[in-house]
Formats: structure tokens, sequence, C-alpha cells
């Protein structure tokens, strides 16, 4: 079987090689390496990135890019090869680029059986290869088989100006139970169908508590789901058109505005797996819809490239940060009523 944390150690401990094969310029002082940031574009700050060698973790310090890749190095040398490609790198690819820069195949054991063996084996890139693809494959059938005690729907979210029948309809609650969701506003995600939960995102509701958001399982790959997909898909066949949006809230407060046709990417990078999901519609119009900042324009500017020549896609400009922030009527007047031959 795979040894990630072999791997992810030999990573750690050649830190310094891992960037300069990613061509990251970089300073190091004591136990910690600072660099602009690897993974969002025209990053100019000298110390945007940190990397604790001893802890092997990394942070963004302007735009908390850990938060859309995992913050040890496996994420860090996924986010900088997404910023390079122009567009999301899988897993897969990241262990490929690994094998190839660092002679990891030693660190991999298996035998028929499945179970690891004491003596070394090297399989080769493509039996590696091989079996990253059979993961991928399997994770959207894995359902949970926890669930959190939630009460609902979230007076974290109600306090925030969400709809109490909104946050039921979408399942979201507040866990006070002692668990990992101790204190934290649960959101669920469902596969394709919405026959399964495959994940939750917890938001502190502590100010205290961190992470601000903490993905459940651990290794929860986001990347692969598109939030609210099982809902909104009969909508926009139906309408051949969809919302897509940055994060949770956005999709509730369209739907209080009467669009059910949204879905969000889980931040601001849509992946190749995401991609796919569209692909599936019968859509022809996406209403692209990415937070009023910097990093919402750097968004849009990789979305355009990659849906614009399949897609008509349309850019609403927005008078408040993002969707999330702006009431039902707002949302009518400045997007739904704009785009009337998007949306009925």
């Amino acid at each position: 079987m795979m040894n990630l944390k072999k791997i992810k150690n030999k990573l750690n401990k050649e830190i310094e090689q891992v960037l300069a094969k990613l061509e990251i310029k970089y300073e190091l002082f004591s136990d910690n390496i600072y660099s602009t940031c690897p993974v969002h574009e025209n990053s100019d700050n000298p110390r945007a990135f940190s990397f604790s060698v001893d802890k092997g973790i990394w942070k963004c310090w302007t735009r908390d890019c850990q938060h859309e890749y995992k913050n040890d190095v496996f994420g860090l040398i996924q986010g900088a090869l997404s910023l390079q490609a122009g567009k999301e790198v899988s897993f897969k690819e990241v262990m490929s680029w690994v094998s190839s820069n660092f002679n990891t195949g030693r660190l991999y054991s298996f035998n028929t059986t499945g179970q690891e063996q004491d003596e070394e084996v090297e399989p080769s890139i493509y039996e590696l290869l091989e079996i990253l693809q059979k993961q991928d494959d399997k994770l959207e059938d894995k359902a949970l088989d926890y669930e959190f005690e939630v009460q609902l729907p979230s007076n974290y979210f109600y306090n925030r100006a969400f709809k109490k029948s909104t946050l039921r309809y979408f399942g979201v609650g507040d866990c006070d139970k002692e668990s990992i969701m101790k204190d934290r506003a649960v959101i669920p995600i469902h596969n394709d169908d919405g026959s399964k939960i495959v994940g939750y995102i917890g938001r502190s509701t502590k100010e205290y508590k961190v992470p601000k958001f903490l993905l459940y399982p651990k290794g929860f790959e986001k990347r692969q789901y598109l939030y609210n997909y099982h809902r909104a898909k009969k909508e926009a066949n139906a309408l051949s058109s969809i919302y897509l949006l940055e994060g949770q809230g956005d999709v509730w407060k369209m739907y209080e505005a009467g669009a059910k046709n949204a879905v969000s990417i889980f931040g601001k990078t849509l992946s190749d797996q995401q991609e796919k999901k569209l692909r599936k519609l019968a859509v022809t119009n996406i209403v692209v819809l990415m937070d009023n900042d910097q990093a919402g324009k750097e968004a849009r500017i990789q979305i355009q490239r990659q849906l614009g020549r399949m897609y008509t896609l349309t850019f609403p400009q927005l008078t408040r940060k993002d969707v999330g922030e702006m009431n039902p009527k707002e949302i009518k007047e400045q997007i739904l009523e704009i785009n009337k031959g998007i949306k009925r």
C-alpha cells in the first residue's frame, strides 16, 4: 500500500529542494521559510507565504490559500502546480510530480493481499497512478458512517440574516455536543444524486476556535464535488443555465431570492472534477458570481479560460463583497432581473 506518511516526511526534510523544483524563491529564517505566495497570482508580499520546517505546515497570510488546499507539503505542491498549469491539478498529478522529482518509488509498498510488506518493492509510476485512479473512482461512493448531532436550524447562521426555513432546507445546524464539530455550525455535503452525505464543513461559532472552517473527514477532497449539485441539476437542466458561486452561504441567498439552480465550488478555483460535473448537465449558460475582490477577479479570469469556449458566460457586477451579504431584493434586482433570459 502507499505509505504517504513516509513520503510526506521525506518531502518535509527536503523542503528546500521541493521549493527549488517548484521554482519558488524563498528566504530561510531559523525554522521558518518565507516567500511570496506560490499559490495565488500576482503575489508581491515577500512574506505572504510561510512554511514551518519543524511542523511541516504552511500558511498564506494575505489570502489564506491553505484553506483552498491542504496546509501540508502535498497541498503546497498541488497549489503551486495548479497556478503554474493554469488549471486545477489533481492529487494523482501531484504524486506523479513527486515520483518524478524525488525518487519516492521505494516508499510505496504493497502485496496482493493489500497488506504492507516489510521488504521494499518499487512499483512503476504507471502502477502507482493506477492505484490513485482507483481511489478517485471510489471516493464519491463512500458515505460517512458518522453523523453529528446538531440542532436545526443553525442559530449561528440565523443571526447572520439567513432564514430558518433556508437553513432547515439545507440541513444546516449547530453542534454543541462533545465531538470534533463542537461549537461549530455544521454544513452537510452530499454526493451527486443526494443519496449520501460524503462530508461536512464546520464553521466555528466561537471567535477563539480555530480553524475557522473545518472539513470532515480528514483529507476530504472538496474538489470532487459541487455544493448543492444534487438539488440544482434538475432546475439547471430545465433552464439550460446554472449559477456558479464561491461559498455555501452564497447558494443559500440565491435560494432565498428564488434561484434553485445555484452551486458553489468551495472557493475560488474550479477543479477538473467540478468542470466534468458541469459538462454532464444540459446547460449552455453559466452565470459566474465570484466575490467582489481581487481574488474573485482572478477567479473570473481563470473560469473564463476554462469554460469560455463551451458556454455562454455572464459575470454580473456586485455592489457588495459577495452574494452572501446581499438580501433577496438586491439579488433579484442586480442579478436575476438583469439575466431574465437565463433565470425565469
